[in-house]
């Protein structure tokens, strides 16, 4: 791992991590992007939504078909193994189909609308992490989360009033930020008993038979779904090996020398950074409304405030 860029860079010890962390962050970010830019065909083309719907199966089914091998060939070479159950294993392929949806429905999301559109509707998971949490851990409702999910609820409300012509692509934002919630909270109790890496590599594996099983189903299931595109090819292959099994492994090991609340921050960072690029690169088709920016930025603030209050929290548990 520490052959990984950036790792002897003359700064200060601190600001090498927060650099690393901010580049695997503007990585993730890139997602979004690659899923718009992505161009597949269809077998047997139908309606508009339908299409798109098949290509962002396609697009999730190679991401974790290539990412997860890639996972299993990095596996070959780790020492220390831990052998896992089959309940534990059918449980992350659960899960990884969970994973299948939360990417199937960003993707579709970002196809009927706009790359902007799809990571602001990201954010939302804030506010379903502080539905499910409760629920799955037995804690008791933060008056700051429902402040906070209200705030996030209104940011919402104002970016639907003002694109209303996207309403299928916010609806499926929504869906998918419910889900990338759900399996980050399942993931929480994984993580107390099983390694990362297993994880992802189960997961991986669940999301990319559960997304075949789509194409099954939508009659996808043929020689030319492997007829792909040069570039095509490059922008899958970029995704699942670059935003997906590095920006993993290097985000784990440099988890271990930043404190939560940076990570937190720099993660609320990627629906920025997305933004930023994608108007860059596509200025015409990424413009929004003024209604979109102010309820995107309500969102982040609510966002970050929420990190904030997190970070008090714990510093008052630590003193009592």
């Amino acid at each position: 791992m520490q052959a990984f860029l950036f790792i002897h860079l003359p700064l200060k010890s601190n600001l090498k991590y927060q650099l690393i962390l901010h580049f695997i962050v503007l990585i993730w970010g890139l997602t979004g992007i690659l899923g718009d830019y992505i161009k597949l065909d269809v077998y047997s083309p139908q309606s508009f939504e339908i299409d798109q719907a098949s290509i962002s199966l396609k697009i999730v089914f190679f991401r974790t078909l290539i990412a997860s091998a890639s996972l299993f060939l990095i596996g070959l070479f780790i020492k220390r193994r831990v052998t896992l159950t089959a309940s534990q294993i059918t449980m992350l392929l659960g899960v990884g189909a969970i994973i299948g949806l939360h990417w199937f429905a960003f993707f579709f999301a970002i196809k009927v609308s706009t790359v902007s559109i799809g990571v602001v509707c990201m954010t939302l998971s804030t506010l379903f992490t502080s539905i499910l949490e409760p629920i799955v851990f037995g804690r008791r409702v933060s008056f700051s989360e429902i402040v906070i999910s209200l705030v996030i609820i209104a940011g919402i409300a104002l970016i639907f009033g003002f694109e209303f012509k996207y309403a299928l692509g916010i609806t499926f934002g929504i869906i998918s930020a419910f889900f990338a919630s759900l399996f980050t909270v399942l993931n929480g109790r994984f993580i107390k008993t099983i390694p990362s890496f297993k994880i992802t590599k189960f997961e991986m594996l669940g999301a990319s038979i559960f997304t075949g099983i789509g194409l099954w189903l939508f009659d996808e299931w043929h020689w030319s779904l492997f007829d792909i595109s040069i570039s095509n090819a490059f922008y899958l292959v970029f995704l699942a090996l670059v935003c997906t099994t590095f920006a993993f492994m290097v985000s784990v090991w440099v988890m271990k020398h930043v404190t939560p609340f940076t990570v937190s921050v720099s993660i609320n960072m990627e629906p920025i950074y997305t933004i930023l690029v994608a108007l860059a690169l596509n200025p015409f088709k990424e413009k929004m409304s003024v209604g979109f920016y102010i309820g995107g930025s309500l969102i982040l603030m609510a966002i970050f405030t929420n990190a904030y209050l997190k970070k008090i929290a714990r510093r008052k548990a630590r003193l009592t």
